[in-house]
């Protein structure tokens, strides 16, 4: 699920392998039209998928020409990040 003001946007409940694709889709046009945080303090489930997100939706919006901050970031991302030897590239 995800709630969105004009500048951020909160995803909540699961980010897994079944729901990014989805949630991506979602967040889509809101990068495009200038979303500058993500805040995932409302996620309570979460796989590698979830760094796949994060990561799609910095891609997106460097092409819009802007930079894209993420909150609340569960120990589990941060931990997977670790595992992938990717956590130095999420954003603060």
């Amino acid at each position: 699920m995800i709630a969105c003001d004009d500048t951020c946007c909160r995803i909540a409940g699961a980010v897994t392998v079944d729901s990014a694709g989805g949630l991506l889709r979602e967040l889509q046009p809101r990068l495009a039209k200038g979303l500058e945080t993500l805040d995932f303090s409302g996620v309570e489930t979460a796989d590698s998928a979830a760094l796949a997100l994060i990561f799609s939706a910095m891609r997106q919006a460097r092409k819009a020409g802007r930079t894209l901050a993420c909150t609340g970031l569960p120990t589990s991302f941060t931990t997977l990040a670790e595992l992938y030897g990717v956590s130095e590239l999420l954003p603060a």
